[in-house]
């Protein structure tokens, strides 16, 4: 019992964070100029919007994180991550 919980609380957030990112209006993330992050870039991140999945990648993979800062102005953010580990098997 005490394992499902944080499991059904996973899940019920993931949900919710994709409806509420599918709703937002996709074209004005596109007019949105992208910037490539460099390190020690100062970010204010008040609500994520949408961030890559890179789940099924491996390596060094280019991403990208959409959100709103504490004033409800939109960002675009291009940076490099590191994707899941491959054993080879």
């Amino acid at each position: 019992m005490k394992r499902l919980i944080p499991l059904t609380l996973a899940a019920t957030l993931g949900i919710a964070g994709t409806a509420w990112a599918q709703s937002y209006p996709s074209q004005e993330a596109e007019e949105v100029q992208a910037v490539d992050y460099h390190y020690g870039m100062s970010l204010d991140v008040q609500k994520v919007i949408h961030i890559t999945d890179n789940s099924d990648k491996v390596g060094v993979v280019p991403a990208t994180i959409i959100f709103l800062d504490s004033n409800g102005k939109l960002h675009k953010v291009n940076y490099l991550e590191l994707g899941r580990y491959d054993s080879g098997d």
